[in-house]
């Protein structure tokens, strides 16, 4: 490409993207003194007068898209016979950059950002303009929200200059990452495109903002190109199960069974913004619905059922007798009465009832909307109900693999954790699966003692405690990290001495629990035995200052104890208090007692740190943002 230093009313400054051939620059109108993105055409927009008046036309149309979530079109030109045309500088960065630093999004993140594409598109769509290429490198973030995520965003949709008459054959050439995102019938019938399209492009984007991955693969085969994907609710816990139908509506293969309109699936996302607000039932949503409008939420209840579960009368014909003041007489009471009825609550044996075959399915998303429709209703009207138990049975069950979830999703990510509680429970997994199954059974301890059982330490006491009771039953065949465990040994026998014996005989129980049937632990199972078999005897504070352990840990492998041998000539019981009794060795200070295991001694060098370090995020934005553009697109 020549480089070029302006271009009609523009100076050009750098280009954007990482693509050194990139066709998009920072740009700079000399006259207005206002930055600009420049975008340089194909040459036959200069050289085709067919394809010259189509630049035209397009041109005129996207002047007049003047829309705040639209980046501003400002027109196109030719100059030195190259085409090309302006748009607003939008000082921000792509959804396609932030996607790739921080992975997943939350769901409100994710409607916050949808209804404002929506937005976008509604207003292009209202003007007979399809986007065609809708995907995260075209949807721009910018405003206080990048560097507070307390206050909004500001989303911008951008390249509007997708081309109606695309070619099957052009679309095969795009790189991969584009085609992901467009819809069956744009390979099919590229000039067949409608509101359809980009609605389907678009649910695409909110999959990928949800689960970090794209439900369909184009370049795939037979069967496998346009498989249906699993639902966003069952790959991230977090999204409610109403904006998961959402989506899946959106992404449906046929044109004909997505939303009908773009203004449809923004009302399908405040739907689900008010849904989770109000904690309403699958069985009134399908009944209401959005307020009185069509629900394009499939949430499987067709009205029918819904009417036949809440006993809602059916409509009957209609005929002159409904015109009269008797028939509206009598349906206003109806009504009234339909809607006493609708609103008087499903009773704790019903919500039970209607919880209880969704739980006993696999599917996280059922467990979603148990627990939002059934469960949590039930324990909040009904807590002293009979079946108020077992609701919170399932209730714990939901906290603890939302839980366990958010901790995979954040070692995958790369995440800092959540929450101290998140730390720990992590430490306690990567101890056990270094052979250090004290070690973990030990931040399990600190987990119940140490974190406060608030709101959101919940589900990690209940994870503890369930840890717990399956390390009580584990007998250990496998690795076994020998370093730590005569570190525990060791420390099991200063805590006697110190005279917490209480503490000292549990890690010795817990030796014998764990490392029964394991060669390696084999000696100290012996030693843990012989220490239990003595009497318990509290040491005076003489015998203490005294008194230091004796450890002779002798196994078929020889382990090495790491424990110098001591002198066992001991101090006399009872001495004068004005002259001590003489030894051959100075007495030495006794161990401060301690109340619990302190981990930092039994670190090993053999499985690394005890506590992994947190991760630590990028930055939520750079501090000089670059918007990739759109090169080698045109």
């Amino acid at each position: 490409m020549i480089e070029l230093s302006k271009l009609g009313p523009f100076a050009l400054e750098n280009r954007l993207g990482n693509d050194p051939d990139s066709h998009v620059f920072h740009g700079f109108h000399l006259k207005q003194k206002r930055q600009a993105v420049v975008c340089i055409l194909p040459e036959r927009y200069a050289d085709n007068p067919r394809a010259r008046r189509r630049l035209e036309k397009r041109s005129r149309q996207l002047q007049k898209l003047n829309h705040p979530n639209i980046v501003r079109y400002h027109g196109a030109g030719i100059d030195q016979g190259i085409p090309f045309f302006a748009l607003d500088f939008v000082d921000g960065i792509s959804l396609q950059q932030y996607l790739e630093q921080h992975g997943p999004l939350p769901w409100e993140t994710v409607v916050e950002i949808g209804l404002q594409v929506c937005a976008a598109l509604a207003a292009a769509h209202h003007m007979n303009i399809h986007h065609l290429d809708v995907r995260p490198a075209h949807i721009l973030l910018s405003g206080a929200g990048l560097t507070d995520p307390r206050k909004p965003l500001t989303v911008q949709l951008t390249s509007f200059w997708a081309d109606p008459r695309w070619r099957r054959s052009s679309l095969l050439l795009f790189p991969k990452d584009r085609q992901q995102y467009l819809s069956p019938e744009q390979f099919e019938d590229p000039q067949y495109v409608d509101d359809a399209t980009d609605i389907f492009s678009l649910g695409c984007v909110f999959y990928e903002m949800i689960t970090g991955k794209l439900p369909f693969n184009p370049l795939a085969s037979g069967d496998e190109r346009w498989k249906l994907p699993d639902r966003p609710a069952s790959l991230e816990l977090d999204c409610p199960v109403w904006l998961d139908r959402v989506v899946m509506r959106m992404i449906e293969v046929m044109p004909d069974r997505r939303p009908p309109d773009i203004d449809s699936v923004a009302a399908g996302l405040r739907e689900s913004q008010d849904a989770v607000a109000r904690g309403m039932s699958a069985i009134e949503h399908a009944l209401v619905g959005n307020n009185g409008r069509e629900s394009i939420i499939d949430i499987g209840i067709d009205r029918s059922e819904a009417e036949r579960l809440l006993h809602k009368p059916s409509n009957l014909e209609r005929g002159s007798f409904f015109n009269s003041r008797i028939f509206l007489g009598l349906a206003l009471i109806v009504v009234i009465g339909a809607m006493v009825w609708l609103l008087r609550p499903l009773n704790d044996k019903q919500l039970h009832d209607r919880a209880e075959p969704l739980m006993l399915t696999e599917d996280t998303t059922k467990w979603r909307e148990a627990e939002d429709s059934y469960i949590k209703p039930l324990l909040e009207r009904y807590p002293d109900s009979e079946y108020a138990d077992e609701a919170q049975n399932w209730l714990d069950m939901i906290q603890m693999e939302r839980a366990e979830a958010r901790l995979a999703i954040s070692l995958r990510m790369g995440r800092e954790f959540r929450s101290d509680a998140e730390r720990r429970l992590a430490n306690a997994r990567g101890l056990e699966e270094n052979g250090n199954h004290l070690g973990a059974w030990h931040q399990y301890d600190m987990i119940l003692e140490e974190l406060p059982e608030t709101v959101d330490n919940h589900p990690y006491h209940l994870i503890a405690k369930k840890e717990i009771s399956r390390l009580q039953l584990l007998r250990v065949t496998g690795k076994v990290q020998n370093s730590s465990l005569n570190d525990f040994v060791l420390k099991a026998e200063e805590l006697i001495v110190s005279g917490d014996v209480k503490k000292g005989r549990e890690i010795f129980r817990r030796v014998i629990s764990l490392y029964q049937e394991s060669p390696d632990g084999a000696g100290a199972v012996e030693l843990a035995k012989s220490e239990l078999a003595k009497p318990i005897a509290m040491p005076s504070a003489k015998e203490a200052t005294a008194a230091k352990p004796k450890v002779a840990l002798e196994t078929e492998s020889k382990q090495e104890v790491r424990k110098p041998e001591l002198n066992t000539t001991e101090a006399p019981a009872e001495a004068a208090p004005s002259t001590p009794a003489p030894t051959n060795t100075p007495a030495e200070k006794p161990e401060a007692s301690t109340s619990e295991i302190d981990l930092s001694e039994t670190a090993s060098p053999e499985a690394g740190p005890i506590e992994a370090a947190p991760v630590k995020r990028a930055p939520l934005f750079p501090v000089n943002p670059n918007f990739s553009g759109d090169s080698n697109e045109f």
